[in-house]
């Protein structure tokens, strides 16, 4: 009770000093093996928070005339001490600079690296300690995690060892065995998937070239060269560590019709794709994700056309299709289909959110050339080319789920 009377004397001696500042006068408890206490002197009742205190606690208190105090600026876990001139002789230390450890926190970085109270430290990451504040100063430069040189005398020898500076804020303790138990940092919720309604642009490297020939020779407008809008249907699910594995599919068709002095002429076009998908997700925020995957699957083009050039005779048949007067033909070309895709994905709210993909279609045909389908009998184009389904694909909708 003694001491504390003394400390209490000095203390309202420098809050009567500190009055006209213009910040608060605090000290504090520091370190995180006990609770902290911060009190402000500018309000003097506030000074009964120090019966409360224990005898270990007053030996710890800190005087801060600083403004700002961060909660979770970095902690070495030690309590220090200026040098005397008198600590330094007793101790055979013969330097000019050095800080005092008066103790260290229990579990902290500094006993976890070796230190111990009565220790000097001499150096902090490759600059020496000369003072207490100083020390402390630059201890609040590093960042919480950062691993630290640190030179110490202790019994007339000098050391080195490497402390990993913890957070101020108070960690759990392991009741069995002692030890601090390391939180693991909260992840970001991937989410569990969802599905939708996909558009998507599709601009073929090849601009079409090869089956506009064919639907221009046969008397009607070519396909847009600069792309073609497909529609489609996706979805996926979490399958473990932000893996997602889903499906899609997505398709374009046209059919067109033309009377001329030959006859009746039709032309349809379609185009398809779809497969299995597989993206690794990777959460930029809350609410915003990016996802690098692919799809792996099948599709084509099919160009059916047909001219009818006489109504059809029941007893003529056989020789309006000789004649080629009526006649139809089914074109195919088919693919294994690859397609590499960046997406990114924003959650308006849990349910919906607003998805946009970009990636590039290879294609590799597993036959030669184009091939004539009619009535599920396969017949080779001679002279077909080997058309490519390779481009450039952009897609961008809602998304329902995450």
């Amino acid at each position: 009770m003694k001491k504390l009377s003394v400390i209490l004397v000095v203390l309202l001696f420098g809050a009567a000093a500190m009055l006209n500042a213009e910040e608060p006068f605090v000290f504090s408890v520091d370190g995180w093996g006990q609770e902290d206490v911060d009190i402000d002197l500018s309000d003097l009742e506030e000074l009964k928070q120090l019966k409360d205190l224990n005898k270990d606690q007053i030996k710890k208190i800190q005087i801060s005339f600083s403004g700002e105090y961060n909660a979770d600026s970095p902690l070495l876990g030690v309590y220090l001490a200026d040098m005397t001139f008198q600590d330094a002789y007793e101790m055979h230390y013969d330097y000019n600079y050095g800080v005092l450890l008066s103790g260290v926190v229990p579990g902290g970085g500094a006993q976890q690296a070796g230190l111990m109270k009565g220790d000097i430290i001499m150096e902090f990451g490759g600059q020496k300690a000369r003072y207490e504040s100083q020390l402390s100063t630059m201890i609040k430069s590093k960042k919480v995690g950062e691993t630290v040189d640190i030179v110490f005398f202790r019994n007339e020898q000098i050391y080195e060892t490497r402390a990993v500076l913890q957070s101020r804020q108070k960690p759990k303790i392991d009741e069995k065995t002692g030890e601090i138990i390391i939180e693991k940092k909260h992840k970001l919720d991937a989410g569990g998937g969802g599905g939708s309604w996909i558009p998507m642009w599709f601009v073929d490297k090849s601009k079409f070239e090869d089956v506009n020939k064919i639907i221009e020779d046969f008397g009607f407008s070519p396909l847009r060269e600069d792309g073609m809008f497909l529609n489609g249907f996706g979805g996926k699910g979490n399958i473990g560590k932000n893996w997602f594995l889903g499906g899609m599919g997505e398709w374009y068709s046209i059919d067109r019709k033309m009377i001329d002095t030959t006859g009746v002429k039709r032309m349809k076009y379609g185009l398809g794709f779809g497969g299995v998908t597989l993206d690794k997700r990777i959460m930029l925020s809350k609410n915003i994700a990016t996802s690098l995957g692919f799809m792996l699957g099948w599709g084509g083009h099919t160009l059916e056309l047909s001219h009818i050039g006489d109504n059809y005779d029941w007893d003529q048949l056989n020789g309006q299709l000789a004649n080629s007067t009526n006649n139809y033909v089914k074109l195919e070309k088919n693919y294994i289909l690859f397609q590499p895709k960046l997406e990114v994905l924003y959650r308006l709210t849990d349910w919906l959110g607003i998805r946009a993909a970009v990636g590039y279609m290879l294609s590799y045909s597993y036959h030669s050339g184009w091939n004539a389908n009619i009535c599920d009998d396969i017949f080779e184009v001679t002279n077909s080319p080997e058309t490519k389904l390779d481009g450039l694909t952009v897609s961008i909708g809602p998304w329902f789920g995450f």
